[in-house]
């Protein structure tokens, strides 16, 4: 039961100050950086050979269904603020969701041919999600005070953190001319840590009205985790352990990214990918922490004479409950990641770009939408999007890359607002990076080259 609730305070809080990213910012610098073939692998890099400097490239997004403001409030007479639940319970909707990607890109090396392109990549993902019910934010904020005679149900929360890295080959070709672009890459992931609650998990409680008594409900309470013992545990393991385990293990498995672009007219062209494409089945430090369906009345504690109150009332919960550890299999599916987008090109320097991202989580799927402006300068790009996330919040976003080569610096941020009010957001992400490109005049037209001897 310790290792448990360690578990899940470990992916709690890991999500309470972070739904689905969508890095429509960086997805408009396209075939100008290359790490933008991690959304659409479709792109071909505008230079014939990139190298990205080892972790300089580096991506993150956190997105909520309630802004910094409402978790937060200023006590009268303090000047301090403080994490309120009663204010954050106002917010709350019936069902909330909060998620956190990491993205470091540890290697991308890129040739292009005449005929498309092939790429090498390495990175290092984590994604945490957390979805909580109106119930939950209630217990936290009053505990059972405005429910007595009444069920609370946190059945509907679910927890799921996931770290892993991958290592993969991409490929690029073009047909019908130039009409028609299909890029594909093929990754081997491998899961490094991860913990998550059995997807039909059900627990209630309920006070009876006269004696104020606690009927605990647990069905399918099963904690899954990998990685995590070794992680928290080391000193109970050979030196080098962690070491060898992060570097290669059991938990592998191969995953694909697909994507397509279509020019309809010289100025409109139509794309799709769809990203993360695979599942990973937990073999090797697998933990399944269990606890036994089962319907009990508490009806409280005696703790005169106790030195630890806390040890007297964990002691006759878990008393009630009985749980074992085992140690088998899981599979879990990566969060698999699609974009759509039609693309208008006004001469040769403005572009214009309706855009949808979708993201399936606990069989759940949302949808965000953008529109976008991006105008070419002599020696850089930069642009504008306006998105709008599940029909809720809106956000401004930026980007800005330079294409004058032999060194690429870029930057990309959905939400860009976030920078002066960030109390007023319930979202932050942002990519940026450093990278290294050749033969970029090879694949211009004289009038658009740069003269580096000029600058």
């Amino acid at each position: 039961m310790k290792r448990t609730l360690l578990t899940l305070t470990f992916a709690m809080v890991l999500t309470a100050s972070a739904h689905a990213q969508a890095y429509f910012s960086f997805f408009q610098l396209r075939e100008l950086v290359p790490q933008t073939q991690s959304l659409q692998p479709a792109f071909i890099p505008s230079n014939t050979f990139t190298f990205a400097l080892p972790g300089a490239n580096v991506g993150a997004s956190l997105q909520a269904d309630f802004k910094l403001e409402d978790l937060l409030s200023k006590p009268d007479g303090s000047i301090d603020f403080a994490i309120d639940f009663d204010v954050l319970l106002a917010a709350a909707k019936e069902t909330n969701q909060m998620n956190l990607d990491v993205t470091s890109h540890l290697l991308h090396m890129g040739l292009k041919t005449k005929k498309g392109g092939y790429s090498l990549f390495a990175n290092v993902r984590a994604n945490v999600d957390l979805q909580y019910g109106r119930d939950l934010m209630e217990f936290l904020a009053n505990g059972n005070s405005n429910r007595i005679g009444e069920t609370l149900d946190f059945s509907g929360t679910r927890i799921q953190a996931t770290a892993y890295h991958e290592i993969g080959l991409g490929y690029t070709r073009k047909f019908l001319g130039e009409r028609l672009i299909v890029g594909g890459r093929v990754k081997q992931v491998t899961g490094l840590f991860h913990g998550s609650l059995r997807e039909d998990a059900q627990g209630t409680i309920t006070t009876d009205a006269l004696d104020y008594s606690w009927t605990i409900g647990v069905q399918n309470g099963t904690a899954n985790t990998a990685g995590l013992d070794l992680l928290i545990n080391e000193s109970d393991y050979p030196d080098n352990a962690l070491q060898d385990y992060l570097v290669s293990n059991e938990n592998s498995t191969l995953a694909f990214d697909i994507g397509a672009k279509f020019k309809i007219f010289d100025w409109l062209k139509v794309e799709g990918a769809i990203n993360d494409i695979g599942t990973i089945t937990w073999k090797e430090q697998p933990r399944n922490y269990n606890t036994e369906d089962r319907e009990v009345t508490f009806s409280g504690v005696q703790l005169r004479g106790l030195e630890n109150s806390g040890d007297g009332f964990q002691d006759s919960i878990e008393s009630k409950f009985y749980s074992n550890e085992t140690q088998l299999t899981f599979e879990t599916t990566l969060p698999t990641r699609s974009y759509w987008a039609a693309t208008a090109i006004l001469g040769k320097r403005n572009r214009f770009t309706a855009m949808a991202f979708t993201r399936t989580i606990f069989g759940d799927t949302k949808f965000s939408y953008a529109g976008a402006y991006n105008h070419d300068v002599k020696y850089f790009t930069f642009g504008l999007v306006g998105s709008l996330r599940d029909g809720s919040e809106f956000n401004l976003g930026a980007n800005i890359a330079s294409d004058i080569g032999p060194v690429q610096l870029y930057l990309a941020m959905d939400n860009a607002l976030v920078l002066n009010r960030p109390e007023r957001f319930s979202k932050l992400d942002f990519r940026f990076g450093l990278n290294l490109m050749f033969g970029y005049k090879r694949w211009k037209v004289k009038s658009e080259v740069v003269d580096l001897d000029e600058l």
